[in-house]
């Protein structure tokens, strides 16, 4: 039988449900409510996050899932005979990535009798997977989700919330619910300012110089500012601005918490911060997940 999408099918009791996402903190935090909802809607499912690691501390620690799969990071053939070996098939998979490696799990994973929701090449691997010819069907074609036109041309949309386009486009029902991340404490005083300062693109950036500004007046207010991030031999494999990262400790303008904390203390001392200050990075979703009081930065 040829790959089916989903379009709102019943699905058996307790059925196999697999989430993919890439391997960024904003994707893991960006999927919590699509599994939420996937709960509600399928009660006694089995679900699997399919991930990286880099959002391996999150995905131990969350209770969203009985089970990850590291996807991403991996060569492709080798993440075929693994997802073929280790995992099986699914009822329902719902892919939130559009990269060559989501699509080819997303197939691989819906077998013969499953559905799938989102981005999957066609069973031959040649071309992707035709969405339906509905309303769902022709917003996952439009692309043009930050459209403020999007709630008028798609009636069953009540906001251009990314996590409730893929819950849409998924045909799950009720109310998107807020993130959910795993928190710890962080075992330690915190400052009351922590910020963070690399992101995955230069253009995101703030100057140096205004990073240096804007420290230094805290700094001569008396307020603490903690530096949160990846292990400095880390940092530059992933991320822009490591060098930005290293002036700031040698000006004594932060304290170094880089890899210091896990991802869940992370979550748990962004919560107990006065103010975060960040650019459009992990740490933002972390810190807008847990509510925190956030200040973005802009080029220039």
């Amino acid at each position: 039988m040829m790959n089916r999408r989903y379009q709102g099918q019943g699905l058996p009791d307790s059925p196999r449900i697999a989430v993919i996402s890439n391997d960024a903190i904003g994707n893991f935090v960006a999927a919590t409510p699509v599994m939420q909802l996937l709960r509600t809607n399928f009660p006694g499912c089995h679900m699997t996050y399919f991930g990286g690691t880099r959002v391996s501390e999150l995905a131990d620690a969350s209770d969203l899932f009985e089970a990850w799969f590291e996807l991403h990071g991996s060569h492709p053939g080798a993440v075929a005979q693994r997802l073929t070996r280790e995992v099986g098939v699914y009822d329902l998979v719902v892919n939130m990535e559009r990269d060559f490696v989501a699509k080819f799990a997303a197939m691989a994973l819906v077998g013969q009798n499953g559905y799938v929701s989102g981005p999957c090449l066609r069973e031959d691997a040649r071309g992707d997977l035709e969405y339906p010819a509905d309303p769902q069907g022709d917003l996952a074609r439009d692309m043009e989700w930050i459209s403020e036109e999007i709630t008028t041309k798609y009636p069953f949309l009540e906001s251009g919330f990314i996590c409730e386009i893929v819950c849409r486009m998924a045909y799950l029902k009720g109310q998107v619910p807020k993130y959910k991340l795993p928190s710890a404490d962080p075992g330690r005083d915190i400052p009351d300012v922590l910020i963070s300062t690399s992101a995955s693109l230069p253009e995101k950036l703030w100057p140096t110089s205004n990073w240096v500004e804007a420290l230094s007046s805290l700094k001569a207010s008396g307020v603490s500012v903690g530096l949160l991030g990846a292990k400095p031999k880390d940092q530059s494999k992933y991320w822009k601005g490591s060098d930005l990262e290293s002036e700031l400790v040698d000006l004594q303008l932060v304290e170094d918490l880089r890899g210091t904390l896990t991802m869940p203390q992370v979550v748990g001392a962004l919560a107990l911060a006065k103010s975060v200050l960040t650019l459009d990075n992990g740490i933002l979703h972390l810190a807008v997940a847990g509510g925190a009081d956030v200040g973005i930065t802009g080029q220039g």
